[in-house]
């Protein structure tokens, strides 16, 4: 970038750039051990587990239809994995991996601006003490995949001497790519569009304008075709159609099911003020000298306006989404300092704000520390215990996809939207059509299920009992000498076991008729008495439970502050 000549880092010692590396590997380290330890999203449980049925036809019934090249990406977790713990922590570490591709890419693409190696590694720190990219690179969602295939377009369209067909159509490639991983990414396509088309504009290249239209589109639709074919089969028309009205859906509704999202973009600008008060005054900086920049700074410019503009005023503005803008205003940290540097000869001013930003970064190494008071070691035991109570041919509902090993009777999402939409359908919802035509063994309760429970509990009242916090299996808690009635949700053989999972002999009353354990129980409606053995007993589906039950209420904070600030 030449707008200050560059002025300030333009010569770095070794020792320089050894602090700046050390510092750099102290925030890559710091990733790993947030993707090992850190609360998951339950975005991330049902992202990761969509994996699970890749190739199987059922791309088509995510809820809602979208673009789910993601889970493509994620099947390696599944295929690494031994368990549902395992598979989630390596989902998570493969994320982390990613995230030092991106960072490897970001410093590429400042090399490719003209940056000498010291100021890209320092545009590189910079982007890594925003808290918000810390906290939400290395989570198994869509948005680290995505931004990754549009920061590798970006830096194809910056490198070389030239911008020819060959690279724009490969950008466009790309571009697509990153498309098919989160339809989000149409904010990235519409920013390289209007980079490169706007840039000929300004140089009064109308037909090359027009032309690298064509060959960026080119690009887009050959990615977005072969995913349709492969998909869709003989119906890509079908697989298409979700990948439009998918995200025409979140967008119409999103504001019904969420209110007050744009806090989010209050607090994110409030963690990092003086990091964002950089890079935004170095792009406007830049922006004032458009017409004289080079082509590559001028397009890279243009990108980056476009995509922070439509990221910061997304009506669904989550914490998450952020990291897509993060590292493209990063590449503009330099240019106010630039122009203290060169404009400014008083040393008492440079040196207040030099110490300024230096304090700036250091302060985000203290946030950074801070966020590991949320740990993920509930959830996990949770999902360790819920998928040891289940065999592999065994099915689970909680409208999240905590077990990413475990099929689910639906791939119901229960996101606020579809919550709303559950409580307004009541039994011709979804979530009913499951209870009570194909029920699940376990359900695994949390706030979204408390939720929904006016219009299920009919289906699970007298039909599961709780065996562990947010844990309910199929079955009945039953008290010596008590009739008690038992909706059968499952056909199947039943046993009696204890508290802790333990098998029990006793005798069984069941719909007047004494048996003893394992019965063999149809579905429907039965009244059944325990008539000897302990004081309770719960009668489940058979299985191996020993030591797998828990007593306790449910854990109402399973999920509670994911969105840590």
């Amino acid at each position: 970038m030449d707008t200050f000549n560059k002025p300030f880092l333009r010569v770095g010692s070794g020792k320089l750039t050894l602090l700046l590396s050390v510092s750099i590997a102290i925030k890559v380290t710091l990733i790993f051990v947030f993707a090992w330890h850190i609360l998951l999203v339950m975005d991330e449980f049902a992202q990761l587990g969509y994996a699970k049925y890749f190739a199987n036809g059922l791309f088509d019934t995510i809820q809602p239809p979208k673009a789910v090249g993601f889970a493509v990406f994620y099947k390696l977790a599944h295929l690494t994995g031994w368990d549902a713990t395992s598979i989630i922590l390596a989902g998570r570490m493969q994320t982390a991996l990613l995230a030092c591709g991106t960072l490897l890419l970001v410093y590429a693409c400042a090399r490719a601006l003209g940056e000498q190696r010291l100021r890209a590694l320092f545009i590189v720190l910079v982007l890594l003490c925003f808290t918000n990219f810390m906290e939400r690179i290395f989570r198994t969602r869509s948005e680290p995949l995505a931004l990754f295939f549009a920061l590798a377009a970006v830096l194809v369209i910056l490198r070389g001497h030239t911008l020819i067909a060959r690279r724009i159509f490969i950008a466009g490639i790309l571009s697509g790519l990153a498309f098919l991983v989160t339809q989000k990414s149409a904010f990235f396509n519409l920013a390289l569009g209007l980079g490169l088309v706007i840039d000929a504009t300004l140089r009064r290249d109308f037909r090359a304008a027009i032309l690298r239209g064509v060959y960026l589109t080119a690009g887009w639709v050959l990615p977005a075709m072969a995913y349709c074919v492969i998909f869709g089969g003989s119906d890509p028309l079908r697989i298409a159609e979700g990948l439009i009205l998918g995200p025409v859906e979140v967008a119409v509704n999103g504001s019904e099911a969420y209110s007050g999202l744009r806090v989010y973009v209050l607090l994110t600008l409030i963690d990092n003020p003086l990091l964002y008060l950089l890079c935004f005054s170095g792009m406007f900086i830049t922006l004032k000298n458009v017409r004289t920049l080079n082509e590559k700074t001028r397009i890279a410019l243009i990108f980056s306006l476009v995509i922070t503009t439509l990221v910061f005023t997304h009506d669904q503005p989550w914490p998450y989404v952020f990291i897509m803008a993060l590292p493209f205003i990063s590449l503009w940290s330099l240019v106010p300092l630039d122009g203290l540097f060169a404009h400014n000869r008083t040393p008492v001013l440079r040196l207040f704000f030099l110490t300024v930003t230096i304090l700036a970064l250091l302060s985000s190494y203290v946030t950074n520390l801070s966020y590991l008071k949320i740990s993920n070691v509930r959830q996990l035991e949770l999902v360790t215990r819920a998928e040891a109570l289940l065999r592999p041919d065994e099915k689970y509902f909680d409208g999240i996809g905590m077990l990413p090993n475990r099929l689910e009777p639906t791939t119901l999402w229960l996101d606020a939207w579809y919550v709303l939409k559950t409580q307004r359908e009541g039994k011709a919802s979804e979530a009913w059509r499951v209870l009570t035509q194909s029920p699940p063994k376990i359900i695994l309760w949390s706030y979204r299920l408390s939720n929904i429970y006016p219009v299920i509990a009919e289906a699970i009242d007298n039909s599961y009992v709780r065996v562990a916090p947010n844990i309910r299996m199929a079955g009945r808690r039953l008290h010596i000498g008590r009739q008690e009635e038992f909706r059968v949700p499952l056909a199947g053989r039943y046993q009696l076991y204890s508290e802790t999972g333990a098998p029990v002999s006793a005798q069984l009353k069941v719909d007047g008729i004494t048996l003893v354990p394992p019965i063999t129980l149809s579905a429907g409606r039965k009244t059944i008495t325990l008539l000897n053995g302990p004081e309770k007993a719960l009668l489940l589906p058979e299985g191996n439970y020993d030591g797998l039950f828990k007593d306790g209420d449910d854990d109402n904070y399973l999920f509670a502050n994911t969105y840590y600030q």
